[in-house]
């Protein structure tokens, strides 16, 4: 008797919203993929709701198939669906990344110059890129 090869079921992403946050912004621009992380949406609802202004993102999850991600050598952290972009300059900015590192954020990307102004915040960590040796879960830097 020969064993059977079934397919396996293909996992699906659960659609993750709120109030504050729409599923369209959160999943990926380029192919419409849902993929965006509920416990991190619930962190950042926190830090939108401290920080008492809105902000749209300009980037959430992202799938392996987006253009960005093709161009890079490995997968980034918004393909985990633990990061994102907000748009925000000057004060705002401040407040954002101030909140965002009294809530445990402790990767921090900083691009305040140009038009396209955001922070982008993720909390990935060596166990989303087992493949990544020495993977830096605290690190702050600028585009």
């Amino acid at each position: 008797m020969t064993a059977k090869k079934t397919k396996k079921a293909k996992a699906t992403k659960k659609v993750v919203e709120n109030e504050y946050f729409s599923a369209k912004e959160l999943r990926c621009q380029h192919t419409g993929e849902d993929g965006f992380d509920a416990d991190f949406l619930e962190l950042l609802t926190k830090i939108r709701i401290e920080c008492d202004f809105s902000f749209p993102i300009s980037s959430g999850y992202r799938s392996p198939k987006h253009p960005i991600e093709q161009r890079k050598e490995r997968l980034g952290a918004h393909t985990t669906g633990k990061a994102v972009d907000i748009l925000c300059s000057g004060e705002k900015a401040v407040e954002v990344v101030s909140v965002a590192l009294a809530n445990g954020i402790s990767r921090i990307g900083v691009q305040q110059k140009g038009q396209n102004r955001f922070i982008h915040l993720d909390i990935c960590t060596q166990d989303d890129f087992p493949d990544y040796p020495n993977y830096p879960e605290e690190a702050i830097w600028s585009y």
